[in-house]
């Protein structure tokens, strides 16, 4: 055996019943692995490692432990990795078998499932007995089946009545007694129904923040933070403002007339954890489900003011200072407005929401502002003079551009392996009689060109950004072409990414400029 340590790997989650918790502890883990390594001679001779994830699922692998054994992994530090059994290592069989067929073999690791009699050493030359590969198979059934059955379980108690789920709207609680039950929480509630009274009395949204923030009243998550101390970034923020969304949204909540909507959201495909929001039609409502804080009548009228505006489809503006521009009192991005002829204006929100902000109330001009950091840009060019200044920052910029395609490559691996589940998918779904065998073999054929695309696709953009390192190493600066910056007559995007941070405006539209080539 080459140099090198033998690792322990130990995981405990809730996926584990009250009579597997016992055995599967993380100390009897330890215990189990400690004696079959002191049990073997040849294990015994090298230096000992541990990893563990107490409270992790083993359906996925973003567990700090893993990933903290994997990385030594692929430092070389480690020969061998030891479990008490499979489903320790993974509940994922596709991953599992990825790991145990293809990158530890490639690696050189050895893995060792102590109760499961399996040594990959056996198996060298030859494919994981069937066996194996069948209880892998059911440990990843079970994770899915547990999934199923606590998703049914929770749907059926919504379908009873009882109020199973994680987020309480503001003005509610859960009842201490039974926590499937909204009891009113009186000081949070008479927020509510005054927001409603000034939406009835045709208060739009943003002149109903201006006059909660105003008056002073407490936010949504100030009222929480009142019951139950949160550690939130929000409440770390030196203003906490109403906002036009958190009005709206509590203006179009039927929890507020007594009612119970659940089954908003469905998920973007099988095994994915993205959810998109489902035509109001097809949601879920359990009538009178509790005691109301806002008449019906109120709210109906209210909801036919939101009823008669037009969801007009935004166009996404474009313009040179685009995620630069910052209100420097609030911190919050500038909006920005189109006008006529083309013409771009910016504002801060928060200055039309509350009387007492120093924010900019009144727009401020494109073109003018466009001018002014054009103009301040040159003075800072000439300023520096250094061409080295300017290689050395151009070098950054080339390192972020590969930074960012090493994001859509991480895009590209995570397609990757939801195809992948897929295709082990329908491998299931044919032998449960879901699909007969003409409708597996198009389905398997379509993912199966899909993958190959993909795959050439995701070494096209590895072996860009391979090239692109090995170029970094001996960066050739055309200085000449930076310089011809100083000369341009108007701003363009490139130029804002490459020397400006970021741009704060107060009320009063003083502008200051932070530059990514020093620190203000």
């Amino acid at each position: 055996m080459r140099n090198g340590k033998v690792a322990g790997y130990y995981r405990l989650s809730i996926e584990d019943d009250d009579v597997q918790m016992e055995s599967n502890s993380i100390t009897n883990q330890r215990t189990l692995v400690k004696k079959f390594i002191m049990e073997d001679k040849e294990l015994s001779q090298y230096e000992f490692c541990e990893f563990y994830d107490d409270g992790y699922s083993g359906t996925t692998m973003d567990r700090p432990g893993i990933q903290e054994l994997l990385n030594e992994i692929r430092n070389n530090q480690i020969h061998v990795v030891i479990v008490k059994d499979i489903s320790r290592f993974s509940r994922d069989y596709i991953e599992l078998g990825t790991y145990m067929e293809q990158i530890f073999p490639f690696l050189g690791i050895r893995f060792i499932a102590i109760t499961d009699h399996y040594d990959s050493m056996d198996y060298i030359g030859c494919t994981v007995d069937v066996n194996i590969a069948f209880k892998s198979l059911l440990a990843d059934f079970y994770c899915k089946d547990v999934s199923d059955k606590v998703k049914s379980s929770v749907e059926a108690k919504k379908k009873q009545g009882k109020y199973a789920m994680g987020c309480v709207p503001f003005g509610y609680s859960k009842d201490k007694n039974n926590t499937y039950n909204l009891i009113i929480v009186q000081d949070e509630a008479e927020v509510v129904r005054y927001i409603f009274q000034l939406s009835y009395s045709g208060k739009n949204l943003t002149q109903i923040c201006r006059i909660l923030n105003d008056e002073g009243i407490l936010t949504p998550l100030e009222f929480i933070n009142l019951r139950k101390k949160q550690n939130r970034k929000e409440l770390k923020q030196q203003y906490k403002l109403w906002q036009a969304g958190t009005v709206r949204s509590i203006l179009t909540n039927e929890t507020y007339i007594g009612h119970m909507v659940y089954g908003k959201t469905e998920q973007t495909a099988v095994g994915s954890g993205k959810k998109i929001l489902k035509p109001k039609e097809e949601w879920k409502v359990f009538k009178n489900h509790h005691e109301a804080i806002v008449d019906k009548e109120i709210f109906d009228a209210v909801q036919k003011k939101f009823n008669k505006v037009k969801n007009n489809i935004r166009k996404n503006i474009q313009y040179p200072l685009k995620g630069k521009l910052f209100c420097r009192y609030c911190k919050r991005t500038l909006k920005v407005m189109r006008l006529a002829e083309e013409k771009l204006s910016f504002y801060c929100a928060s200055g039309k929401i509350c009387s007492d902000a120093e924010c900019i109330s009144k727009t401020i001009n494109n073109e003018e502002l466009e001018g002014v950091v054009l103009s301040e840009l040159k003075n800072q060019l000439i300023i520096l003079g250094d061409k080295n200044i300017i290689m050395q920052h151009s070098y950054i910029r080339k390192k972020e551009g590969i930074k960012e395609e090493e994001k859509n490559l991480k895009c590209l691996e995570n397609q990757l392996k939801e195809l992948t589940n897929n295709k082990a998918l329908l491998l299931e779904n044919y032998h449960t009689g879901i699909l007969n065998k003409e409708q597996y073999k198009d389905k398997k054929n379509e993912i199966t060109y899909k993958l190959s695309e993909l795959q050439l696709q995701y070494e096209k953009e590895e072996n860009e950004i391979k090239k692109q390192r090995e170029e970094i190493n001996d960066f050739p600066m055309d200085v000449e072409e930076i310089f011809r910056y100083s000369g341009m007559d108007c701003l363009c995007r490139d130029m804002v990414e490459t020397f400006i941070k970021r741009i704060e405006i107060d009320g009063y539209k003083n502008i200051d400029i932070y530059w990514t080539f020093n620190n203000h």
